[in-house]
C-alpha cells in the first residue's frame, strides 16, 4: 500500500476506464470479483478505505508477477521512460519480467505509483549518498542524480569505453544519444598492410570472388573519402541479430528498433546526421554543433530535438465529452464547504477536481482538470465558459479557442493556441500561468501574470507581471492600440523592447514613442539589467508542431541562459533542456580519454525512424 502514491486517482482509473485507457481497461478486467464490487461501492470522491487499497495492490502484484502486459496497442500513446525500453528491448524472464511490469506500471500511472529503485529515498539525503561515493552530481534532474548514484561504479567500470559514455550521455541528459568517434570520420591515407575487417562485421553481404576493382572498392571497411555518387548512404532497419546493427528509439515509435549503415561511400541521404559517416580532413575550429566535428579527438553525441508539449505519440480528449460533468461541477454550491475538502472524479485520461476557491473574499468553485499522462493530454474543442467560476488546468494542450467571461483562469504546464478571458479586474490575474506556451493571450480588462511562460504571436493585457519569460510579439493593451499595457512589472525575459529609464522629476512624461499607455509614460516597469531583446530561435514556430517553442542550440545565449536561475526562459524552463544538455557535457569529462571532447550536435533524423531496407 506504501507504494501508492495516489490511491484515490489509481482507483478511480480502474473504477471507470475510459475508451482511450486502454491499459485501465485490461487490468480492470482482471482485478478480482471482490475488488470490482469494492470499486463499485466506493463513492469515487473520498481516499478509497483501506481494504480496497489492499486489495488494489494484491490483484496488482498478481499481475505484475504474471506474463507481459506489454503490446504495442495497448500501450499506444503511453510514453516509456529510457529503462523501461532498455529493459523492454532485452525481453526478460522470471524476476526480470516482473521488473519490467512494474516499470509498465509506473510509467502508465505516473502520478499514482512512487518509483521503485530506491526513489523513496527523499531527495535531501542524495548529496550526502553521493560523497560517500564521491560522486559529482551535475543533473539538473532528480531522476538523473539518482541514476548518477545508482551506476557511479558500474561507469567507473566501463570508463571511456562508448557504451559507458552513451548510457552516461543518455541518463543525465534524459534523452536518446547516438555516438560517433570523430577518428572514424577523418580522411586517412589506406595502407596496403592493414588489413580489412570481413564485410559481415558492418552488416554487409560478402563480396563474391573473383570481384573487379570496382566490387572490392564497395568493401565498408575501406577508409574511401570520395563519395560514390551511384549508391545513397544512409541508415536502414534491420533484423536484431544483424552483426552492424545498432539498437535506438526514435520519437515516433516507443519501442527501440535495430538499424545498420548502408552504403558507407555513397551520397549521405541526411548529410551532417548521425546517418552521415562520410570522411573529411581535419576540421580544427572550435567545435559546434556544426563545426569542427570531424577531429580524431572529438566524440559526437547526436540527440533529437525535444518535441515539447507536443508529442507525436499523444492522447487526445474531446470537450464535448466533459461538458456534462464540467457543468455539474459549476453548479456546485461550496459556500459551506471546508478549505480543505475537494471532489475528485476520474473522466478517463483527465481527472476534475471540485473545491472552494476564493475571489475578493468570497467563496467561488473552482474547477480543476489534468492530464494524466506523461505529456500534455490534447483537448480539442473549443471552450466557452460564462459562469462566475475558477478554474485551474494542468499537463493539457488546449488546441482550439478558450474563452471565459466571468471565470479566472489558472495553467500550469499547459500549451493554449488561444486564450481569451473578459473579465475586467485589476488588482487579481485574470490569467495565472507557470510553465506554459501560448499563440495568443487577451486580456484587455485584466491582469495577466506569466512565470516560465512563451507567447508566439499577440499578447493583450490591462496589466502584466512577467518573469523568466520569453514574450515574442510587442506588447499591447488592447487590439488595435499601439498602447503597452499601463502597469505592471517584467523581469529576466525576452521583450521586443527595453525603455529608458523615467524622467526623474516627471515619471509620467514620455520620452519613449514605444512605451506609452493613455498619453503617458506606462507604468509598466521593466528590469533593464535582467531583461534582453535577444532574436528568438525555436525549433519550430507553428503551434501544435513538434518543437514549437522550443530554443534552438543557436538561439541567443542571453535566452538560453537568462532565468534567474541561470536556466532557459520561457515555457520550457522546468524541462531544463538546456540545463541538461550541459550536464552531459560537464560529466562526460570525467569519463572521456584525456584530450577528447564531446559535442552535442542536434539531429531531427532522430525524431523519425529509418525505412526498411529493401
Amino acid at each position: 500500500v506504501a507504494d501508492l502514491k495516489d490511491a484515490g486517482a489509481l482507483a478511480n482509473r480502474l473504477k471507470a476506464p475510459a475508451a482511450e485507457d486502454q491499459v485501465s481497461g485490461r487490468l480492470s478486467a482482471r482485478l478480482t470479483e471482490a475488488t470490482r464490487q469494492a470499486l463499485a461501492d466506493w463513492t469515487g470522491q473520498d481516499t478509497p478505505p483501506p481494504a480496497l487499497q489492499e486489495s488494489l495492490v494484491a490483484d496488482l502484484n498478481v499481475v505484475i508477477s504474471g506474463g507481459l502486459i506489454w503490446t504495442e496497442q495497448t500501450f499506444a500513446g503511453v510514453l516509456l521512460r529510457l529503462e523501461t525500453r532498455i529493459q523492454l528491448a532485452a525481453n526478460p524472464t522470471g524476476a526480470g519480467r516482473a521488473h519490467l511490469n512494474r516499470l509498465l506500471l509506473e510509467d502508465v500511472y505516473p502520478r499514482e505509483l512512487w518509483r521503485i529503485d530506491g526513489e523513496h529515498c527523499q531527495n535531501w539525503l542524495l548529496p550526502y549518498f553521493a560523497r560517500l561515493l564521491d560522486v559529482r552530481l551535475v543533473s539538473p534532474d532528480e531522476a538523473g542524480r539518482r541514476v548518477e548514484l545508482r551506476d557511479a561504479v558500474s561507469w567507473r567500470q566501463r570508463k571511456g569505453t562508448r557504451v559507458s559514455i552513451e548510457r552516461i550521455a543518455e541518463a543525465v541528459g534524459q534523452f536518446e544519444v547516438e555516438i560517433q568517434e570523430g577518428w572514424k570520420r577523418v580522411a586517412i591515407t589506406p595502407r596496403v598492410d592493414r588489413p580489412l575487417l570481413p564485410e559481415s562485421t558492418y552488416g554487409e553481404t560478402p563480396i563474391p570472388t573473383p570481384a573487379t576493382p570496382d566490387m572490392r572498392a564497395t568493401h565498408p571497411g575501406l577508409p574511401a573519402v570520395t563519395p560514390d555518387f551511384r549508391r545513397c548512404s544512409r541508415a536502414v532497419q534491420c533484423e536484431p541479430g544483424n552483426p552492424g546493427a545498432h539498437e535506438t528509439t526514435f520519437a515516433a515509435t516507443p519501442p527501440p528498433l535495430t538499424w545498420r549503415q548502408v552504403h558507407r561511400h555513397g551520397i549521405p541521404c541526411q548529410p551532417d546526421s548521425f546517418q552521415d559517416v562520410t570522411r573529411r580532413t581535419v576540421d580544427l575550429r572550435t567545435p559546434n554543433s556544426h563545426r569542427g566535428l570531424h577531429h580524431p579527438r572529438r566524440v559526437l553525441l547526436y540527440a533529437p530535438p525535444p518535441d515539447g508539449f507536443f508529442a507525436r505519440v499523444h492522447a487526445t480528449v474531446n470537450w464535448s465529452s466533459l461538458t456534462a460533468e464540467v457543468d455539474a461541477a459549476l453548479a456546485t454550491d461550496v459556500t459551506e464547504w471546508d478549505a480543505d475538502r475537494v471532489q475528485i472524479r476520474s473522466l478517463g485520461l483527465i481527472e476534475l477536481t471540485i473545491r472552494r476557491g476564493d475571489w475578493h473574499g468570497n467563496p467561488r468553485v473552482k474547477i480543476g482538470l489534468r492530464g494524466l499522462t506523461p505529456t500534455p493530454v490534447m483537448l480539442r474543442g473549443v471552450i466557452e465558459i460564462h459562469q462566475p467560476a475558477l478554474f485551474f488546468f494542468e499537463n493539457l494542450w488546449l488546441e482550439n479557442r478558450l474563452e471565459f467571461s466571468a471565470a479566472a483562469v489558472e495553467l500550469v504546464g499547459c500549451a493554449a493556441r488561444q486564450l481569451r478571458v473578459t473579465l475586467v479586474e485589476p488588482d487579481l490575474p485574470v490569467i495565472d500561468a507557470t510553465g506554459c506556451l501560448f499563440k495568443k493571450i487577451d486580456a484587455t480588462g485584466g491582469l495577466v501574470r506569466l512565470e516560465y511562460a512563451s507567447v508566439l504571436e499577440t499578447l493583450f493585457a490591462n496589466r502584466i507581471a512577467a518573469s523568466d519569460s520569453i514574450l515574442v510579439p510587442p506588447l499591447r493593451r488592447e487590439s488595435g492600440s499601439d498602447d503597452v499595457p499601463a502597469a505592471g512589472c517584467v523581469r529576466f525575459s525576452r521583450l521586443f523592447h527595453i525603455p529608458p529609464p523615467p524622467d526623474a522629476n516627471d515619471p509620467e512624461l514620455v520620452n519613449d514613442p514605444l512605451w506609452v499607455s493613455d498619453g503617458r509614460r506606462s507604468a509598466l516597469r521593466c528590469h533593464v539589467a535582467s531583461c534582453t531583446t535577444g532574436p528568438v530561435l525555436f525549433w519550430q514556430g507553428t503551434f501544435g508542431e513538434p518543437g514549437c517553442g522550443v530554443l534552438h542550440p543557436d538561439c541567443d545565449a542571453a535566452i538560453r541562459a537568462g532565468a534567474e536561475d541561470g536556466g532557459e526562459l520561457g515555457a520550457y524552463h522546468n524541462h531544463r533542456h538546456v540545463l541538461r544538455e550541459r550536464a552531459v557535457l560537464d560529466k562526460l569529462k570525467e569519463f572521456l580519454p584525456v584530450g577528447m571532447e564531446a559535442v552535442l550536435v542536434a539531429d531531427e533524423t532522430l525524431s523519425c525512424p529509418p525505412p526498411t531496407a529493401t
